[in-house]
């Protein structure tokens, strides 16, 4: 727990950096959600998570999360 403590104050304070409309911030916000996400669901819940979204993912979306080691059609 301590450690998603210290990397969400990193996020947190990288995210001072950007405008709340940007594009950066918003990649921050969803780096912090999907870490306290799989810190207290566990990945394989994640990986369920990430599948009941799959059908709003873009192309691209999807070839991110496989490089990701994630699949988008995991059921």
């Amino acid at each position: 727990m301590d450690l998603f403590e210290e990397d969400s104050t990193v996020l947190g304070e990288l995210s001072k950096l950007h405008d709340e409309n940007s594009k950066e911030y918003l990649a921050l916000k969803h780096a912090g959600i999907a870490l306290w996400y799989v810190l207290m669901e566990g990945h394989d819940k994640f990986k369920e998570y990430i599948a009941t979204l799959g059908s709003g993912l873009t192309k691209e979306q999807r070839l991110h999360l496989a490089d990701m080691g994630i699949d988008p059609d995991f059921e």
